[in-house]
């Protein structure tokens, strides 16, 4: 058969590895000029590779994609692959690579991060879409899969929920090699409120943060007060403390490290998030019960641990041997309710009370959303009444007989309470010269 020149010319056929000895035939022909702007990156050439005796089946594929040029439809057959590829790939296909490939901020996920949203995942988003494709999950499926939840369970709805929007959206965008998304829209419209705490985390006093102190095992109770007066350490940044994060001359304790408890190739990593890593002012009340802690236990080589574990010095503690103490200590508190993480929240809790504004609790809690460091702005009665004699001078006249009144009468309530504290300190003067 007679083929036309147009057809004949187009592309070319080779015989590979040479015309002497052919093994299969190469066809190849060049990318449309206008395709670079659409699919940067793509191949100057477009190739294929054919067993010898397909030659037939060569010249047919460079006639196909001829005719695609001339009618304006050609894409990449790279392209053309991803999106059959697409079209077919199912949620229980595509969350394995996913999950293994996820970044946060340019850093792959925490151990324990991973662990917990393929938890998320397998246990609450597999069981419902693993055998649906991603092109067909809509709004609409996602309400019906919210509505087979329990609604005393909004934590764990919330998270599932979290997951699975991550997952579309990174299916909606183009991969990283300039493939395209493998959804053509992200489909989720609609969001959970944030669930609210079904209680609320009630922060610990001076007296109960001492009791629990007391009752933990002498060599690691200083972790207890670190963890509150560090401006609110995580667990596992307590256990991974080395000597060297003290600097007892300037005050200052450097968190650059987080204890691992998921990842059994390491003991250590980096904090929690970029703004974990910081410096956290040691209350000059702190530092003679530091000194002595450190002498005590010759914690004196800079790489040594603050808090070893027992049965291998040469490793800090596990959070879970600490948490195991605190929690028969915080009992002796009468507060079985105090988690060791709500120390951290008394902390922030007491900055706030004490007028630390947002921008200084994230700093020392190592936050970077604004939200969070919300939670820690606890009013007390006592502020309460100091914020509204503020609003009140600014709105309000202060030369009225009865503003005068009002306050000659909390002027006296003032002094009842320091008499009240004055002697409560004489007594604990008395106790101690005794």
């Amino acid at each position: 058969m007679k083929r036309k020149r147009s057809e004949r010319t187009f592309g070319s056929i080779k015989y590979r590895p040479n015309a002497t000895h052919p093994t299969r035939v190469v066809a190849s022909y060049a990318t449309p000029s206008e395709a670079f702007d659409k699919w940067p990156g793509v191949a100057v050439r477009q190739s294929k590779s054919f067993p010898l005796e397909q030659e037939d089946d060569a010249r047919s594929w460079l006639s196909h994609a001829h005719r695609l040029i001339l009618a304006g439809k050609w894409e990449p057959p790279a392209a053309v692959r991803h999106m059959k590829k697409a079209h077919r790939i199912t949620m229980g296909e595509y969350y394995g690579p996913w999950l293994e490939h996820r970044m946060f901020k340019g850093r792959p996920l925490k151990a324990g991060t991973k662990y917990r949203l393929r938890k998320d995942i397998e246990n609450h988003i597999i069981p419902y879409f693993g055998n649906t494709r991603l092109i067909d999950i809509t709004q609409a499926d996602i309400d019906r899969w919210l509505a087979t939840m329990p609604d005393d369970q909004q934590a764990m709805k919330s998270n599932a929920l979290r997951a699975l929007k991550s997952m579309l959206m990174t299916a909606s965008k183009p991969g990283e090699n300039g493939e395209p998304p493998l959804i053509p829209q992200y489909p989720c419209t609609r969001s959970l409120p944030r669930p609210r705490r079904k209680t609320e985390t009630v922060p610990a006093t001076p007296e109960q943060i001492k009791t629990i102190h007391d009752a933990m095992p002498e060599r690691y109770a200083m972790a207890v007060y670190l963890a509150v007066f560090g401006d609110g350490l995580r667990i596992g940044e307590v256990c991974a403390l080395k000597r060297k994060d003290i600097d007892m001359e300037r005050h200052l304790m450097h968190i650059r490290r987080g204890r691992v408890t998921m990842d059994r190739s390491k003991v250590t990593d980096t904090p929690k998030t970029e703004n974990s890593i910081r410096d956290e002012t040691i209350p000059p009340q702190l530092i003679p019960q530091l000194e002595s802690f450190l002498d005590e236990y010759g914690i004196v080589e800079p790489d040594s641990w603050l808090f070893p574990s027992i049965k291998d010095p040469s490793r800090p503690v596990h959070p879970n041997s600490l948490r195991g103490w605190y929690d028969s200590a915080r009992k002796s508190a009468g507060r079985p309710d105090l988690r060791f993480h709500d120390l951290r929240h008394t902390g922030l809790t007491w900055l706030a009370e004490d007028g630390a504004t947002v921008r200084e609790l994230m700093d020392a809690a190592g936050h970077s959303d604004v939200e969070t460091a919300m939670r820690y702005q606890h009013s007390v009665d006592v502020r309460k009444n100091t914020l509204a004699e503020k609003l009140g001078e600014r709105l309000l006249p202060d030369d009225t007989p009865e503003i005068i009144l009002s306050r000659i009468k909390n002027i006296d309530r003032q002094i009842e309470d320091l008499r009240n504290e004055r002697a409560e300190e004489k007594k604990k003067l008395e106790n101690l010269i005794g």
